[in-house]
């Protein structure tokens, strides 16, 4: 159990209802290539309608802002009986480098100001080539060199796509497919049935500065006076996914959502370019009679998935543990629902420093509880979302994870808040850095009374831990720019692992000194560095009938073993074998980590009680004893006495020194090391390099 908060008794459970939905094919024609982007005025100057459309739809924000203001009245009567506890673990994130996103002009630079929500977005390829969005605006930029890539630096979304100066172009969503090395941009234009668009970008290599192909996917698909609100993106093997929801203009909250849709694309047409290419439409999309309402897509926590799932829950509630579970396989979409044992509800809103706590509308707007960010770890599933936290009355962030997903999944929750700060739009991304860690970098944006809107991080570790919260970065004033007594936070958070190093990128809102607010850019390391490495040394020498005994660097205890293919015991010795033969060695640890290392065994022309290890992969140590400090240096010989290397002279003292040095440049064998001082063979050792 990883939370001690429970509302009632409630039993894990895995429940099928009554399903449906529809699939129809549309033939989408590229609307064009971008060859260029459209030039931007040295001034930047633009109109933007001040807010972006709400999610789901205005129709749903009075009814949102009610249910804030019952949620706060019914947890400020029961918050005082739930506890926020959790497993803690001392280890923190650890933060590279980091910036805000910034237009160079004579050489001073100047904040690329975010929109309302600001919406931030990013993706990072293997080559360190970044790019960051918000509304409504493009930037890219060359982790390895440190400079920005566009002209313009900076690029409006409509510019980008070289759209309509009557048209809105917004809520910008950014992925990378290591697979392919491209990047992908989906965006929405407008929200008038006759005028909404989902706009899909494809970059034609991994140089945003190429040509992008351009899809227009109709927002209103089935011709019935909707439009297509709140974007998520994914990629698989050999699809492109989208989800939206469908908005009924001038419509209450119950009637104006009109279910949630996923649009899918054949990746290979859309990345080369294809004058046409068929995308698939699922909508009606339900569950025991009602639509099922934000659908997020899970993406691969490792790259690509060969499979597409999505979550959903009950995000308007002010209390609900219902997780809806889909999956999408070969063209059929299954759903089931799985009950948590740590309900989550819709949060209130966030507080800055001139937040009036009397009136629940007030603050920094949460929206509700929807699943915000979603990876698949092998058979797991970990997500994130907005919740109250009921130990405070707070905005929190909603940490689940999702187990044995293919045959009887089940979930469990935990609320992460604190009793001063707000917690709001949270993602995530796996931290490991071996293939079975289940540990995760979860980002989130903070703000109080006494802290200005910035961005905060917390680590997951393997035992179900988590550290103690990170701040990224504080913001540097309270947000002020709508009229009223709320403002936009939000909507989503930029969260990525770069796929072939490791560290996670993290792109949060950020409140600037003349209370606007941009994005805040950082890269984020796992603090945990504990990685299985097996290693095996003779420990008793014959001609047959060795003793070999197996060491581990890194792991979890306890350790298990196994002998070429025995069955695994904690017996880390194993006899039988003669010089020159091979022997198979795999270790596994707690966590179900695995290395594996194939031995073989060499003459007795090497150990020597002066080096360390021996036999060695990569360093090794030479003690040796001198009467007076000296400088001393190292000659390596191969077997066949010739002279491979002579080492550097180095200082050392008197009595008992050790000489440390790599062999991992030098090719498999038995060498010959000299000690030296003043020419003369102080000491001389015989190293097997594996």
């Amino acid at each position: 159990m990883r939370s001690t908060i429970l509302f009632f008794f409630i039993v894990f459970s895995c429940t099928l209802f009554a399903q449906d939905y529809r699939k129809s094919s549309f033939t989408i024609t590229k609307s064009k290539t971008i060859t260029e982007f459209s030039q931007q005025s040295p001034f930047f100057e633009a109109v933007n309608n001040l807010e972006m459309p709400l999610p789901d739809g205005p129709s749903s924000r009075s009814y949102l802002l009610r249910q804030k203001i019952k949620s706060k009245a019914f947890f400020s009567q029961q918050k005082k009986a739930f506890q926020s506890n959790y497993l803690k673990s001392i280890q923190q994130p650890v933060i590279g480098d980091s910036f805000a996103p910034y237009i160079l002009q004579n050489g001073t630079k100047y904040p690329v100001f975010g929109g309302i929500p600001s919406d931030n977005t990013l993706a990072i390829s293997n080559d360190g080539i970044l790019l960051l969005a918000m509304n409504s605006k493009v930037w890219a930029y060359d982790m390895s060199t440190g400079t920005t890539l566009f002209d313009n630096q900076v690029i409006s979304l409509k510019n980008f796509v070289d759209g309509f100066s009557s048209s809105n172009y917004y809520d910008p969503k950014l992925a990378y497919d290591p697979e392919e090395d491209r990047f992908i941009l989906a965006l929405l234009k407008d929200n008038t049935p006759t005028e909404s668009e989902v706009i899909m970008c494809f970059s034609s290599s991994n140089d945003p500065r190429d040509p992008w192909y351009i899809y227009n996917l109709p927002g209103n698909p089935l011709n019935n006076n909707r439009w297509t609100d709140f974007p998520t993106i994914s990629v698989t093997h050999d699809k492109v996914y989208f989800t939206g929801n469908l908005i009924v203009p001038n419509e209450p909250w119950q009637t104006g959502f009109d279910g949630s849709i996923i649009w899918e694309m054949d990746k290979s047409k859309v990345y080369a370019g294809d004058t046409t290419m068929q995308a698939t439409l699922y909508d009606n999309i339900t569950y025991d009679g009602g639509y099922l309402r934000n659908l997020h897509l899970v993406t691969g926590a490792k790259g690509n998935t060969e499979q597409q799932f999505l979550l959903s829950n009950r995000n308007f509630d002010i209390q609900n543990d219902t997780l809806f579970f889909l999956a999408l396989e070969n063209g059929a979409l299954s759903i089931s629902s799985i009950i948590s044992d740590v309900p989550y509800g819709v949060p209130p809103n966030a507080r800055q420093t001139d937040t009036d706590t009397s009136d629940a509308t007030s603050g920094l707007q949460t929206n509700d509880a929807r699943v915000l960010g979603a990876i698949l770890i092998d058979d797991e599933i970990q997500f994130v979302s907005n919740t109250i936290d009921p130990s405070t009355g707070f905005c929190a962030v909603y940490h689940g994870v999702i187990v044995d997903i293919e045959n009887s999944p089940t979930v469990s929750g935990t609320i992460i808040g604190d009793p001063q700060k707000d917690f709001g739009y949270p993602n995530i991304a796996w931290s490991g850095n071996e293939n079975c860690d289940r540990e995760v970098i979860i980002g989130f944006n903070h703000s109080s009374f006494t802290d200005f809107p910035g961005n905060s991080t917390v680590f997951y570790n393997n035992e179900g831990q988590y550290s103690s919260v990170l701040k990224i970065k504080a913001g540097a004033n309270f947000v002020n720019r709508l009229n009223g007594s709320y403002e936009r936070w939000g909507d989503y958070y930029g969260l990525q692992r770069k796929h072939n190093t490791g560290e996670i990128y993290s792109f949060g809102y950020l409140a600037l000194e003349n209370s606007r607010n941009s994005g805040f850019l950082a890269q984020i390391y796992s603090p945990d560095t504990n990685r299985l490495k097996l290693k095996i040394n003779v420990v008793d020498y014959n001609s047959c009938d060795n003793t070999l005994e197996a060491s581990t660097i890194g792991g979890t205890e306890p350790l298990e073993y196994s002998w070429n293919g025995q069955a695994f015991t904690s017996d880390k010795q194993f006899s039988g074998l003669c010089v020159k033969d091979t022997v198979q060695c795999i270790v596994r640890d707690a966590r179900g980590c695995f290395d594996t290392l194939l031995y073989v065994i060499p003459p007795d022309n090497s150990p020597s009680g002066n080096a360390f290890p021996n036999p060695t992969i990569d360093q090794v140590a030479i003690q040796f004893n001198i009467d007076e400090g000296q400088t001393v240096y190292l000659e390596i010989y191969d077997a066949r006495g010739r002279l491979v290397k002579k080492l550097e002279t180095l200082a050392a003292k008197k009595g008992l020194n050790e000489y440390v040095f790599s062999m991992l440049p030098l090719s498999s064998g038995v060498y010959t090391i000299q000690v030296l001082t003043n020419g003369k063979v102080i000491q001389k050792e015989k190293i097997i390099k594996q």
